[in-house]
């Protein structure tokens, strides 16, 4: 019988349940460089981490976050030079996928601005997905989200977090959503308590 299907299992998963700072974990990482996978029976969908070697540190920190999910620590794979880790398949997590993914692609869900309010995703998304510019601004790559949903995003970002310096910059046929250096200060104040020491170096975390 397969491990993912045994008893132990299925009693373990009816015993789990997203704590509010897992589901703030995982819009920020759904927003960036997590993902959802399907198990399987392709039932219901399973949370997955990878990153390269050099933030090991910070694979190691999501995985204590959803320890109580996970059956086994990340683990090297060679072939990419990452780390990686996966939860087990639950409903609750198929119930995220339905909101941030359609027809098997990630999208920006409907209502971001309820999904996305605490500081904790905000910096999640930043060190996935974020880097600082030359000219002081930052750059959240957003290119594979369409023109509609990065503007969705920037509109989060504007009533939510009161970044209203803020723009689409066109990259070839993508756009990517760049904040201002008006907002960088304040980009800076909201994610620094939660933002990884091996994150500093691409964050405006300069006083």
């Amino acid at each position: 019988m397969s491990i993912t299907n045994s008893r132990a299992i299925r009693e373990k998963r009816s015993q789990l349940t997203l704590t509010d700072r897992q589901k703030d974990i995982l819009v920020g990482s759904l927003l960036g460089d997590g993902c959802l996978l399907p198990n399987a029976w392709q039932k219901h969908y399973r949370f997955q981490v990878e990153q390269s070697d050099k933030h090991k540190e910070y694979v190691f920190w999501l995985y204590r976050e959803f320890k109580a999910w996970v059956l086994q620590p990340p683990r090297y794979i060679e072939s990419s030079g990452s780390w990686r880790f996966r939860t087990i398949s639950h409903p609750e997590l198929t119930a995220v996928y339905r909101r941030f993914y359609q027809n098997g692609a990630k999208t920006v869900p409907p209502d971001l601005t309820r999904l996305l309010v605490h500081p904790l995703s905000l910096a999640i998304w930043a060190m996935d997905d974020g880097c600082l510019m030359p000219k002081q601004g930052f750059t959240f790559n957003t290119q594979s989200f369409s023109v509609e949903e990065n503007e969705k995003l920037r509109r989060c970002l504007k009533k939510n977090f009161g970044l209203s310096h803020t723009s689409l910059h066109r990259d070839k046929d993508k756009v990517r959503l760049y904040v201002k250096r008006g907002s960088v200060s304040c980009l800076r104040d909201i994610v620094k308590p939660y933002v990884r020491k091996e994150f500093i170096y691409k964050l405006p975390l300069a006083p």
